[in-house]
Parts: structure tokens; C-alpha cells; sequence
């Protein structure tokens, strides 16, 4: 996306794929060094909170509470954790310290991608593998056309951005099939609890799992529960297995019985 600085007008989309290339380069000594840490707007992935939430030796319930705000995915009845900003501190992003980011190797995804947006939910096509990125050229970043020639594919290596991608593709497809039942099919709450749970809270999630009838009612093989037990990405994955099959009819996990009543699994 492009907006000419100090020029306040809508910003125009500009279609990128892997191999168009960009110059970007952001330094402290640059007069706008984390003026994009203030008012934003910045949903975590479920890849996102289990980096920080790490990071941090919190459980994933109190790291939500303490860290973020409740929001919605575009075009979805779907929940979203968004980052709290501080407001007594201008709106600042609560990991933005004096030196800069806090959690830099930690960071989320949105701001490895910065100053590329990933057109995610609108024009990733699961058939086909398509991406989509566009470039945005705010106002106040004077980052553009500095350092080094990249191609987006190099720029997300550069960035660590990879693994962000793989641990959160089951949780774009779980958005896209929503998306795909259009805007007047209602979701039930209790079905937006358990996408949250699966998708964010991941020691709620592991609890259910280990304590709820879940394991009475799904066949999960001991070589992968003993991974759900100790691993948040493999209970990541068991989660989207578990919500493509429930909520989809996907088919993802087996069930040891053919006619399951619908009260039998509660969420906590």
C-alpha cells in the first residue's frame, strides 16, 4: 500500500507476490523510530501469544488478561486478542521500552511483516496457495527506500517470519471456511468460546483435553498426546484438527463413537 508522506488521502493498494522486491531499513536514528509503536491496531495470532506468553513465563489466560483486548477478524463473528496500548503512555504498545521494542525476538508477526501487509484473509486462497502482499508506505516512516534490495521472500526469512506462518495456517483456514458460510449465518457463542480457546488460550485448551471427556469421545494416539502435554504448537495443531471436525465436519480427528450427544464435551 502507498500514501506519499505528510499527503492525507486513502491509501491505495499495490499488489506484491514473493519475488517483487522492496527497500526498507528502520534505525534509532531515524526521527520517526517507533512512532509506528503508538495507535495502532494490532491482533495477535495464535502463533503470537505462544511466543510471548513464553517469553514472558505466563500462562496463556494471564497473559491475555494482562496484555490484550478483545476484537473481532474483519467479516467474521470470530474473536480476536488485540494488543492493550497504554493509554497514559500515548497509546504506546506495552513491549515498546526506551530503546525500542522489548520483545523484539518475540515480536508478533504483524510487526515482522511492517512495512509489508499479508493479505491474509482476503486474498489467501487455500486451493491454490496463492499470496498476497501489498506495501505500506505511511506518513511518518521515513524507513522507505533504505538499506539493502529484497525480494518479499527474502524479507521474510530476514525477518523470522516462517515458522509464524506455518503455526498459524490452520488458524487462516479455520477464518477463510468461516468467512466462506457468508455473513448471515449466525455462530453460536459457545462455538466462539471454543475457537478462542483452541485458537489463544492454550493451557485452558490442554486442561479440556487432559480432563474434560474429550479423549472419550476422540481418538488421539499416544505418541501425539504425549506431545499435547508439553508442546503449545503440537496442541495448536491438535486444536485446529479439533474445530475443522466439530465446527466444519472436516474430519480432521477420529471419533471413538459414531453418535456423540452434544453435551458430552463442556468447556470449562
Amino acid at each position: 500500500m502507498y500514501a506519499p508522506r505528510d499527503v492525507k488521502r486513502p491509501i491505495v493498494p499495490v499488489r506484491l507476490d514473493l519475488d517483487s522486491t522492496i527497500c526498507f531499513h528502520c534505525d534509532k536514528e531515524l526521527a520517526c523510530f517507533t512512532k509506528c509503536c503508538h495507535n495502532n491496531s494490532t491482533f495477535l495470532t495464535p502463533y503470537d501469544i505462544i511466543r510471548l506468553k513464553r517469553r514472558f513465563a505466563m500462562a496463556s489466560d494471564e497473559f491475555l488478561v494482562t496484555y490484550t483486548a478483545p476484537g473481532k477478524i474483519e467479516a467474521s463473528d470470530l474473536p480476536v486478542p488485540m494488543i492493550r496500548l497504554l493509554e497514559d503512555k500515548g497509546n504506546a504498545c506495552p513491549f515498546l521500552g526506551e530503546g525500542g521494542c522489548t520483545v523484539y525476538e518475540d515480536r508478533p508477526v504483524s510487526c515482522r511483516y511492517y512495512p509489508v501487509a499479508a493479505g491474509l484473509f482476503h486474498n489467501f486462497d487455500i486451493s491454490d496457495n496463492e499470496n498476497f502482499f501489498a506495501l505500506i508506505k505511511e506518513g511518518h516512516c521515513l524507513g522507505h527506500d533504505l538499506g539493502q534490495e529484497m525480494t518479499i521472500a527474502e524479507w521474510r526469512q530476514d525477518q523470522g517470519i516462517p515458522p509464524y506462518d506455518e503455526f498459524n495456517k490452520g488458524w487462516v483456514e479455520l477464518i477463510l471456511r468461516r468467512k466462506s458460510l457468508g455473513p448471515f449465518v449466525e455462530i453460536p457463542e459457545k462455538t466462539l468460546e471454543m475457537f478462542f480457546m483452541a485458537c489463544y488460550n492454550m493451557d485452558a485448551f490442554r486442561r479440556f483435553v487432559l480432563y474434560s471427556n474429550f479423549l472419550k469421545i476422540y481418538r488421539v494416539s499416544e505418541d501425539r498426546l504425549r506431545q499435547v502435554k508439553d508442546n503449545d504448537e503440537a496442541l495448536l495443531n491438535l486444536g485446529y484438527d479439533w474445530l475443522m471436525t466439530t465446527l466444519f465436519g472436516a474430519g480432521r480427528l477420529e471419533l471413538i463413537e459414531q453418535v456423540v450427544e452434544a453435551d458430552q464435551v463442556e468447556l470449562d
